[in-house]
């Protein structure tokens, strides 16, 4: 009588374990197309340095999970649709890549190599979907240097094109990819 218990016990736990849903990690596709020139080849001089010194994240941002807005003021983050890696990472990565395609005779990194080098923080407080098929992508950015501190808001409103998380992920790495084109533009200035 033991073994049969245990083996309709053992089913049972089968069985809840075969209806959790299963967990998905997503990773922000770099659109960026870097194609190193022949003189960043041979290591040519390079103009000032452009240092990503930090990409900050509200709170609710910085879970694992990613975020989508269910209503006017409400907000779930995911359990089972989670970041492959800290989104904060990812985000560096996708600017530094993105920035350096923008300047390639610009060293563009995560370190601060050289001195009175640009240095530029940028502040997310929204990177997420909406109820109403929106991606919302906020915040604002600091260029600081020896000769200016430069402060510029953005504000990306995208239509989500394909349904569910990977279409979601997919709008999100468009928009990011706008926001630093974005930045280029201005920092040519």
């Amino acid at each position: 009588m033991s073994v049969s218990v245990f083996i309709v016990g053992s089913g049972l736990m089968s069985g809840c374990s075969s209806s959790q849903p299963q967990k998905t990690y997503y990773q922000l596709p770099v659109l960026a197309n870097l194609i190193p020139s022949q003189e960043d080849k041979l290591g040519a001089k390079h103009e000032r340095q452009l240092w990503i010194k930090r990409i900050n994240l509200s709170d609710y941002l910085a879970a694992p999970g990613i975020v989508y807005q269910t209503g006017e003021v409400s907000y779930i983050n995911a359990s089972n649709h989670l970041w492959a890696s800290p989104l904060q990472q990812q985000l560096q990565q996708i600017l530094i890549s993105e920035l350096s395609a923008a300047f390639p005779h610009r060293l563009v990194s995560q370190q601060e190599l050289e001195k009175d080098v640009d240095a530029l923080d940028i502040t997310i407080t929204a990177f997420h979907g909406r109820y109403d098929g929106q991606v919302l992508i906020e915040g604002y950015w600091i260029l600081s240097n020896p000769d200016r501190v430069i402060r510029q808001p953005f504000n990306l409103n995208l239509k989500q094109e394909k349904d569910g998380y990977s279409g979601l992920v997919l709008t999100l790495a468009k928009g990011y990819s706008q926001l630093a084109k974005s930045i280029a533009r201005q920092l040519s200035l």
